[in-house]
């Protein structure tokens, strides 16, 4: 009867370890120009966002999406988590934007330094950082419906 109760015991938390999130850290924050009133963005706004789909802040700047060099690990995390896609089906997104719609995609940067320096300094701008690398020259705002 005991080892019923310690299988039964360790069946249910193995399947409370696969459904309860763990309380990790996330890959990465949304980073904003200090001076944007924007508090938060949902996952499908930073989608679009970074698709060059939606264009303008609701305060009215134009969104200035910066995004990591295709090289880097966080920005295969951001477009397998964010995107739905691998990094090289991005680029084939863009190469087809290019042609088919005359747009470019977002400017890149090779370091959590750049990316930081770029939003500082351009008032719509918006990029992704590890959380380990942000300062006090950007605002992190939540990334909803994760």
């Amino acid at each position: 009867m005991t080892v019923v109760r310690g299988v039964a015991g360790i069946g249910l938390l193995l399947i409370l370890w696969t459904v309860v999130p763990s309380a990790q850290a996330p890959d990465f924050v949304v980073i904003v120009n200090p001076n944007n009133p924007a508090e938060s963005i949902s996952v499908g706004e930073l989608r679009r966002v970074f698709m060059k789909q939606m264009r303008m802040w609701p305060h009215g700047d134009t969104m200035v999406p910066v995004d990591w060099d295709a090289r880097s690990e966080i920005r295969e995390l951001f477009c397998r988590q964010v995107l739905n896609r691998s990094v090289r089906e991005v680029g084939e997104f863009w190469v087809q934007q290019t042609i088919t719609q005359g747009l470019t995609p977002p400017s890149t940067q090779r370091s959590a330094r750049g990316i930081l320096r770029f939003v500082a300094s351009v008032p719509g701008a918006i990029s992704y950082v590890p959380p380990g690398d942000v300062n006090d020259t950007v605002k992190v705002i939540s990334l909803t419906g994760r």
